[in-house]
């Protein structure tokens, strides 16, 4: 009986190949998934973090008075947050009026005109804390504000 070479059953070289192609590509498919995932990871870990060390320093300020709030402006030294990561966090405030005008500054706390209707004005103080990576050029992570009004204290 002759003997086909088309009859043989198994893999030739080229079938190998092409399978050993397309394993190759699906293998790094897979690598570039599995880094762009733990990338993902270690820059929600970051923001969480960051998220953290902001709400603490807003805290500082709500437990306070409304006349230390102008006081508690800094930059401070960097923070290392609770993943061992270290974080610059700085706070900064300004201070506007209710019913518009430009409040005194210089009078402590500060004060505010009555507006064009007569109506009594007050100050209203809003707390801005941003927290920066220091490993990644400054790199804003989260900046978080807050409102404290005069009248409340708070």
């Amino acid at each position: 009986m002759p003997f086909r070479l088309r009859d043989q059953a198994g893999f030739g070289l080229v079938e190998l190949l092409i399978a050993m192609t397309v394993m190759t590509i699906a293998i790094f498919a897979l690598v570039a998934g599995l880094s762009s995932g733990i990338e993902a990871t270690k820059r929600a870990s970051k923001a969480a973090t960051a998220g953290t060390l902001a709400d603490r320093r807003m805290e500082t300020y709500r437990r306070g008075t409304y006349a230390a709030i102008a006081a508690n402006d800094a930059a401070g030294p960097a923070e290392v947050g609770p993943d061992g990561r270290t974080y610059f966090v700085s706070s900064s405030s300004t201070v506007s009026c209710i019913f518009g005008g430009t409040p005194d500054l210089m009078a402590a706390p500060p004060t505010c005109p009555p507006n064009a209707d007569g109506l009594a004005n007050r100050p209203l103080t809003v707390v801005k804390v941003t927290v920066q990576e220091t490993d990644d050029m400054g790199a804003v992570l989260i900046t978080e504000s807050s409102t404290f009004d005069q009248s409340t204290g708070t």
